[in-house]
């Protein structure tokens, strides 16, 4: 927290700043009639109950204000957070910063946000740099395609959990049996947009004759799904129902560009390779910040922090 931060900070001033002693020639912070307690003391009782964290807290602060300067958006990012905040607790604003956060005022808990938000800069610029070109020309491969252009129906199965195994299977039959059905109309002229009206259980597209929006990403779609439109013919319907975990589809595909050149899409694919690195790792945000320290080579000379800071890292 901002509030250990300087309290650590001002105790490093005081050891050196104080003019009032103790017998041994401490420095003191506090004084009896006879003895006190040092300047000493009491960093040596902070650093150990908060040493590594306000360290942690100091180092980062530090060291991305050399990868970030203040702009527009970062300003706009912490302009919301305060007034969300204020909106939010109102009269209590203050008292609520000291006690969800640990801050006193306005401009610590700005600090607190801009460090946050530097941090998870870093955290995505971090793992794009480890995006080597085997995975994006893999990604390019197996998961880019045209921008394609499709309708569908779905047919849910109305099963549920609490339903026995063969009224589930039931359920399932009666879903696959309607999937066909639908087909057999359009065979005999009825029009898909109008069927999609009537049948489909895609209840955001369903009023616009199933249309979907523009896709090209494997990934972003069921599989299944994907691979029966990406083989269907443009201009034509799925001659049989297409299993998903959704359900059954029938797909209409009305337009299949050319694969874009993997030039146009690289910066893309970085960042989605990225973002799936930070998603699939739960501890991927410590690694980044350890990245950080290691590419301005810090070396805690404090013996005892360096070994509540390795602890704290598992290092």
């Amino acid at each position: 927290m901002k509030k250990l931060a300087t309290i650590f900070f001002c105790l490093f001033l005081l050891c050196g700043c104080s003019t009032s002693h103790l017998k041994d020639g401490e420095e003191s912070v506090v004084k009896f009639e006879d003895g006190g307690i040092s300047a000493q003391e009491l960093y040596e009782k902070l650093k150990e109950t908060y040493g590594a964290d306000v360290l942690i807290t100091l180092i980062d602060t530090e060291l991305l204000s050399r990868e970030y300067s203040e702009d527009n958006d970062e300003k706009i990012y912490i302009n919301q957070v305060i007034s969300s905040l204020k909106e939010e607790w109102k009269d209590d604003f203050e008292s609520k910063l000291q006690q969800v956060y640990g801050v006193k005022t306005e401009k610590e808990m700005e600090e607190y946000v801009r460090l946050s938000y530097r941090r998870n800069n870093w955290r995505t610029k971090y793992a794009e740099s480890l995006v080597n070109d085997t995975q994006i020309d893999d990604y390019y491969k197996d998961h880019l395609v045209g921008d394609m252009e499709a309708s569908h129906i779905l047919i849910s199965s109305k099963a549920t959990s609490s339903m026995s195994e063969d009224e589930k299977k039931a359920a399932e039959d009666k879903a696959l049996e309607t999937a066909k059905e639908v087909i057999e109309k359009l065979n005999n002229g009825s029009k898909f947009e109008d069927l999609a009206k009537e049948y489909s259980d895609d209840a955001a597209n369903k009023d616009n004759g199933g249309k979907l929006s523009s896709f090209n990403d494997r990934s972003n779609f069921d599989e299944n799904f994907l691979e029966a439109a990406i083989s269907q013919e443009v201009g034509k319907y799925s001659s049989t129902p297409v299993k998903s975990q959704f359900g059954y589809h029938i797909i209409l595909k009305t337009k299949q560009a050319d694969k874009p050149e993997l030039k146009d899409v690289k910066d893309s694919i970085i960042s989605k390779i990225a973002q799936d690195m930070i998603s699939e790792d739960t501890n991927f945000g410590a690694k980044s910040l350890l990245g950080l320290r290691e590419k301005y080579g810090i070396k805690i000379t404090d013996s005892d922090l360096e070994k509540s800071y390795n602890k704290l890292y598992g290092l």
